[in-house]
């Protein structure tokens, strides 16, 4: 993936640098600045500039693994909205 690729909702990165070393992370929405995901390990949402995340996937500190299927895009969809309601 390169930065010309959209970044959309439903996308699984693996983290595999860095402070979130080892963390799955999740896109739940992406708009022109800012990415936000779910960290599926610990169900914690991370708010990420577009900027960052793209750098990210250029210098291999995330890495892309999958679309994730819509079921579990509407669960981590869920839980993304309940730790904003908390």
């Amino acid at each position: 993936m390169n930065k010309n690729n959209d970044i959309h909702p439903g996308m699984l990165f693996a983290v595999t640098q860095g402070v979130h070393f080892g963390a799955n992370i999740v896109c739940i929405k992406a708009n022109e600045s800012q990415i936000n995901f779910l960290n599926v390990n610990d169900m914690t949402n991370m708010d990420i500039s577009r900027v960052d995340v793209l750098t990210g996937l250029e210098n291999d500190v995330i890495e892309l693994l999958e679309s994730i299927p819509d079921d579990i895009m509407d669960i981590c969809n869920k839980q993304y909205e309940k730790n904003i309601n908390n």
